[in-house]
């Protein structure tokens, strides 16, 4: 079997390009409506993903569309539009984040506060503050792991997850991501509130800002314009049980639609939810050695331009959803997912290169005939020492395969442009160019994950 990422909850936060050229042209292009199209059209015709896509230059919409159905009946599918809403997962973290922000702004408590003021039966809860939830810098064990996700659990069940096992690292010294961090975060917001996070959601992000269809989320009603979530297997799309989202609570609990959440981040970054101070704090993290990553939102590059924004993803179960804004443009995307057979993370950066004007091309998904040169030039042993994956790639006869190191080989199709895809799994292996013949690394794009991988002896 291929390599295959178990789904995770990870920020979109590192530059994609390996060579950067500068460009400071306004965004969007004057033919980005008409490239979107041609993009979404491809990836529909090709049955390549459905969901939805809104991008807005400051409140107003620069661009939407939607592809694909949103449930499958005895009489058929049923289309999704623009007011279908999706599970988004972890986009529920910069939600959770604001409404802590602006519980700071009212001086309800500090970053500084202890979570034992909130959360007093948790052990490790007097050593973490609430500014290491936010920046993942706790060293909670992330109480998802191993948990079945179709059980519903309640408070009690899910803190005692959490308790369970010891902190992983000194509290404010490492950053890990975990779901436990904004868990609770979301029971601090409960205690301080005396309220739900549904009725704080309301009255502090959806009504302010005036969103349509945000809010926690419960079991799936494809009545009431909701969709489900689907896998791409065999030629067709294959329906996926849908996890029980009461668990996610303010970690990834929210439903919603890529108008409102496109809506939401543009309210964010122009001043209309939290103060600037907090606008700051919330987009400044850990210093890992790496990156600075985010508090609720993270940064990320454009390939083949200098420009910056802040993003994050999510998924819970097959849903999964990006977000990002670029303030030098004011402009934000919003991508909600519900079946994909390519990986999502790069249609995310496809769309900020045509709005960005950048010579990425489209997706290709017809073979290419493969030449011996390129076969070479690809061929060999890769690695990445992060995640602890090792893939060899090699010519069988006419065809290619890859393996990863322990598992079957599988096979990966040429579609041109030094790029090979397995399409069961929903992968892209992206090769460099050729350095004396043989490329001296690759990007693997699966699901929300982007892996670059360097060439070993």
């Amino acid at each position: 079997m291929p390599f295959r990422l178990k789904h995770a909850l990870l920020i979109v936060a590192f530059a994609l390009s390996s060579s950067q050229t500068s460009s400071r042209a306004a965004a969007p292009a004057p033919d980005s409506r008409a490239r979107l199209d041609s993009l979404f059209t491809i990836l529909d015709t090709s049955h390549r993903m459905m969901g939805s896509v809104t991008v807005r230059k400051g409140n107003r919409v620069f661009y939407q569309r939607t592809i694909g159905y949103r449930d499958s009946t005895a009489s058929g599918w049923v289309p999704s539009d623009s007011l279908t809403e999706f599970r988004i997962g972890s986009v529920t973290k910069p939600f959770t984040a604001v409404m802590i922000y602006q519980l700071v702004d009212e001086k309800r408590f500090s970053l500084d506060t202890r979570l034992s003021r909130f959360v007093p039966g948790l052990a490790s809860a007097d050593s973490v503050t609430i500014r290491d939830l936010l920046g993942h810098t706790s060293g909670m064990p992330d109480y998802t792991q191993g948990m079945d996700p179709m059980l519903k659990l309640d408070r009690a069940a899910l803190v005692k997850r959490i308790a369970s096992r010891p902190l992983q690292f000194q509290p404010g010294t490492k950053r890990r991501y975990s779901n436990s961090n904004y868990l609770l975060l979301g029971y601090v917001i409960e205690a301080i509130t005396k309220s739900t996070c549904d009725a704080q959601l309301k009255k502090r992000i959806v009504d302010r800002v005036g969103l349509a269809r945000t809010r926690f989320g419960g079991a799936v009603t494809p009545a009431a314009n909701e969709s489900r979530a689907y896998f791409f297997n065999g030629g067709h799309w294959e329906l996926q049980p849908d996890h029980v989202i009461e668990n996610a609570g303010a970690a990834g609990g929210i439903v919603s639609t890529s108008s409102d959440m496109s809506l939401f981040l543009s309210a964010l970054f122009s001043g209309r939810l939290i103060s600037k101070a907090s606008l700051a704090e919330m987009t400044r993290g850990f210093d890992d050695g790496t990156r600075i990553n985010g508090k609720g939102i993270g940064p990320f590059t454009i390939k083949g331009t200098d420009k910056t924004g802040f993003s994050h993803d999510g998924g819970i179960g097959a849903h999964s959803a990006l977000v990002g804004y670029v303030p030098e443009d004011s402009l934000s995307l919003a991508l909600t997912v519900n079946g994909h057979n390519y990986p999502i993370n790069r249609v995310f950066f496809l769309v900020w290169n045509i709005l960005c004007a950048t010579d990425m091309p489209l997706p290709t998904f017809t073979p290419v005939a493969l030449t011996t040169a390129t076969a070479a030039s690809v061929a060999g042993a890769y690695a990445s020492q992060a995640y602890g994956l090792k893939i060899t790639v090699r010519r069988v006869g006419d065809a290619m395969e890859g393996q990863t190191e322990g598992e079957a080989p599988f096979p990966i199709t040429y579609v041109g442009k030094n790029q090979f895809v397995f399409e069961r799994d929903g992968i892209l292996l992206e090769f460099a160019d050729p350095v004396a013949g043989a490329s001296p690394q690759f990007t693997l794009y699966q699901q929300l994950y982007a892996i670059p991988l360097t060439r070993v002896p």
